[in-house]
């Protein structure tokens, strides 16, 4: 009725139908006295709508409808979910108003070979939940618009209870209230909007309306809800997972979250390697410790038990009981030994030169850390571009049947563009492998399960000062001469901090001991001093006295003869000079300076090799700075360029090749753009390191 009195009325030009059963009405009505749009003719092949040469060939009427829509979206079902059972829910209105839509829906999903019930639904109350028979398997649900938020709510949640997959003719906003899955992206509405206001320019400015073409290849965006799929135990094949968006995936907001910085804060806790060299570190200053002893005061205490024969005992006229026990405790100091201190010295510096390569180790851990890290993301933003490539072919594969349907183009382009999607969810698995390969060896270095999920935060250009400490480093790149004074700069910047030459110093250093020590071997002595003290702790049994036998009429002088008592002690100086040693001194001398010559030609090699590497990773880092710019352009030549060819290929002035062409340069230019972000962040890291 709203109808008929709008073709009545002569203050109205055009008709827009925002609505199935509206745009249903009008298409179906034969020619019209005035022009009308109807946006919302769902399959028109289903519905019964008149079209000719891609155009609706009626008068005054355009329409916009998408080719085999129901039957695309149960296809893609069946590729997540194996079911034959399906229950359609549609409004009770459409199935009333619109009743050969029902009939024909069960038709062509029946060609599918699906045990397809309709359920007309005027709103979600028990009575119409019972409606969906017990035997049910899955549910595709037609748009429901005149529903509460409420009662859909409560529709989605009694086919989470049942367990029962459901799938979204609406689209993404529906999955995210929790339908499993849906094909139509956010975008849809836009470009449905903006293909009706197009149509609508091209009818005031007296195009003839039966003549717009009225396929609309819908931009197809398969998304799903994870946390659905979790609760009614559906786990989507890889092949579904490479091209789908998804929603509460166990990855996101999940309590590990790491950063650049913090992962390299954490590297440095945790990782077993600089564990290791901390405990190496550890063990060396307790050598150090042991080399100091031997110039410290010695003390021992010891003890002697002695049980000899009786007979020796009374022989020995009291001198030795025959059992005793004595203790004794012995004080000795160095008071001068060339190879002790030589020694004392040498690992004092070969401590040193520990540190120095803990510190290497360290460095090196923060760098695998942040290179491990920046490669994750490298990795996310790999598999990213390439879904939004599969989901781009899979646009251009729909457009294709566009063209083909009115004609435009061969059935050959359809299968050029699934071969094309084929190739596409390769690229996505293998992204898809390797961002875990790369999260993988980041949780090794930061001691973690190796495939702990985490969280990560984006880093980029702003990034540079956190990496180098220094804000305005870019600009010390921007010119040649700038560049050539902080190359120089940064060698002596390295050659004052790097942890090798601090290692080799230190090793050369030691050396210069040993070659000091061989040397003063010739005519240092060793000088030491040294007391004891000894005691009768205890004795008894025969000979405990002094009882000399005397013969009989003997004088006993025994009293007179002086006894020793039970306590002695000494005290001596020893000086020792080694006078002939077959000629060792001679070749310990000159084998440490064949060393210490050795070590500094190590240490003049490594120097070069730091400068080589400050030098070559500098000229990396300007080149990759410079770089990004470059790709940044490119990629955007490239999309303009895929945005144009589509736009012609749309037209029917354009080849298939052509587009394909252009995607895949879009594809490598935005690559390259992403790849030289992370690769002169990469090579920043590698300029510290050096």
């Amino acid at each position: 009725a709203a109808i008929d009195q709008l073709l009545e009325d002569p203050d109205v030009d055009l008709i827009i139908t925002l609505g199935v059963i509206g745009s249903g009405n009008v298409a179906s009505r034969g020619p019209l006295g005035k022009p009308a749009i109807a946006p919302f003719v769902l399959d028109a092949a289903l519905e019964g709508i008149p079209q000719r040469n891609g155009a609706s060939g009626v008068r005054n009427l355009s329409y916009v409808t998408h080719p085999e829509l129901f039957a695309r979206d149960i296809k893609v079902f069946l590729e997540t979910v194996s079911f034959r059972r399906l229950a359609v829910i549609l409004n009770a209105r459409y199935h009333e108003a619109v009743p050969q839509l029902s009939e024909r829906i069960t038709e062509a999903l029946g060609a599918l070979s699906l045990d397809v019930t309709l359920v007309p639904v005027d709103r979600i109350d028990e009575a119409t939940l019972s409606l969906l028979p017990a035997e049910t398997e899955a549910v595709y649900i037609v748009p429901l618009t005149h529903l509460e938020p409420g009662e859909f709510d409560r529709l989605v949640a009694t086919l989470i209870d049942r367990r029962l997959p459901s799938f979204s003719l609406f689209g993404v906003e529906e999955v995210r209230r929790g339908v499993l899955m849906g094909l139509n992206p956010e975008t849809w509405w836009l470009r449905v909007a903006r293909r009706v206001a197009l149509n609508a320019q091209r009818i005031l400015l007296g195009e003839d309306a039966s003549r717009i073409p009225v396929a609309f290849a819908r931009e197809e965006q398969l998304t799903i809800n994870m946390a659905t799929a979790r609760a009614i135990g559906v786990y989507p094949p890889w092949g579904v997972l490479t091209e789908a968006t998804l929603i509460n995936e166990l990855r996101t907001g999940m309590e590990r979250r790491v950063s650049l910085a913090s992962v390299a804060q954490e590297a440095v806790a945790v990782n077993l390697d600089l564990a290791a060299q901390d405990r190496a570190v550890a063990a060396g200053a307790e050598l150090v410790r042991e080399a100091r002893s031997a110039l410290l005061p010695q003390t021992e205490i010891g003890g002697t038990a002695t049980f000899i024969d009786k007979d020796r005992a009374e022989a020995s006229v009291g001198s030795q009981a025959q059992r005793s026990l004595t203790g004794s405790a012995t004080i000795s100091q160095l008071l001068f030994s060339e190879p002790v201190w030589a020694n004392l010295g040498i690992e004092g510096r070969l401590q040193e030169a520990r540190v120095a390569e803990r510190a290497v180790v360290e460095l090196d851990i923060v760098l695998d850390a942040a290179v491990a890290y920046l490669n994750v993301l490298r990795g996310k933003t790999f598999e990213r571009i390439q879904r939004e490539n599969l989901r781009l072919t899979r646009s251009n594969r729909d457009l294709a049947r566009v063209r083909v349907t009115v004609g435009t183009a061969q059935p050959g382009e359809i299968f050029r563009w699934e071969n094309q999607l084929a190739s596409g969810r390769r690229a996505v698995i293998a992204s898809n492998a390797q961002r875990n390969q790369a999260e993988i060896a980041l949780n090794r270095v930061l001691h973690r399960p190796l495939e702990e999920p985490f969280d990560t935060e984006e880093a980029d250009l702003e990034d540079a000062p956190l990496i180098t400490g220094e804000p305005n480093i870019l600009q010390y790149i921007n010119n040649q001469q700038f560049f050539r004074v902080f190359r120089a700069f940064m060698v002596q910047e390295a050659f004052a901090a790097s942890p090798e030459l601090k290692q080799l110093d230190a090793a050369v250093a030691a050396q210069r001991r040993v070659l000091k020590s061989a040397r003063n071997a010739f005519w240092a002595p060793t000088v030491a001093i040294q007391g004891g003290l000894t005691g009768l702790v205890a004795e008894g049994g025969a000979g405990t006295e002094f009882s000399p036998v005397l013969p009989p009429g003997t004088p006993d002088f025994s009293g007179l003869i002086p006894q020793a008592n039970d306590l002695s002690w000494n005290i001596g100086l020893r000086i020792s000079y080694p006078l002939f040693l077959g000629g060792a001194r001679s070749a310990a001398s000159a084998g440490a300076a064949d060393a210490l010559d050795r070590v500094l030609l190590e240490r003049e090699a490594t120097a070069e090799r730091v400068e080589q590497r400050v030098r070559s990773t500098l000229h990396d880092f300007g080149a990759s700075y410079a770089s990004i710019e470059l790709a940044r352009d490119g990629a955007r030549a490239a999309r303009e360029t895929l945005r144009l060819v589509t736009d012609t290929y749309s037209r029917g002035t354009a080849s298939v090749v052509d587009l394909l062409d252009a995607q895949n340069a879009a594809v490598v230019a935005e690559l390259d753009a992403a790849n030289a972000v992370y690769d002169f962040l990469i090579d920043m890291m590698e300029v510290e390191r050096a």
